[in-house]
């Protein structure tokens, strides 16, 4: 069983942080506008709370609801990177990955099986939530698709950072 105490500060922060990088790097593979993107990184937010309580049993799951705090945020430069607004948005994509690779391995070697497997599954299923939260390339709310190729393809590469496939 996994505790807050089973990881270093940076490593806590990481797992805390890894569902959103989920949802904005869903965002990130096909920009939907302003309402778009709020609906998705809510829509991951929500799905995230929701995982957080149907998973209560888990020790990991307990403590990651119950830490209140506010995570260190990454910086942002960091994560986009230089070039043009494409390229940015494919380096943060990117660096979400291997955040959230980082965040499956350390919960695989630090947690029950269990614990492990309910992370990946969590990650996962937030980006399906959240692809799934705004239509992509419509006008006005009419045509589009609820989900993009671009997004199917990240949450592809989110199923095979974490392992699953």
């Amino acid at each position: 069983m996994a505790t807050k105490d089973s990881f270093t500060a940076e490593e806590w922060t990481l797992l805390r942080i890894a569902p959103s990088l989920v949802s904005v790097g869903i965002t990130a593979a096909d920009p939907s506008g302003l309402f778009g993107s709020v609906k998705e990184a809510v829509a991951g937010s929500n799905r995230m709370l929701e995982a957080l309580s149907a998973n209560r049993d888990l020790e990991l799951f307990a403590a990651l609801s119950a830490d209140r705090s506010i995570p260190g945020v990454p910086d942002v430069q960091q994560l986009l990177g230089d070039g043009t607004r494409e390229q940015q948005l494919e380096n943060f994509k990117a660096a979400a990955l291997q955040q959230v690779r980082t965040a499956a391995e350390l919960v695989a070697r630090k947690a029950t099986v269990a614990e492990a497997a309910a992370y990946r599954q969590m990650l996962v299923n937030i980006a399906h939530t959240a692809a799934g939260a705004a239509k992509e390339g419509g006008f006005l709310g009419f045509g589009g698709v609820r989900v993009s190729d671009r997004e199917r393809a990240f949450i592809a590469a989110v199923s095979r950072a974490v392992g699953i496939e």
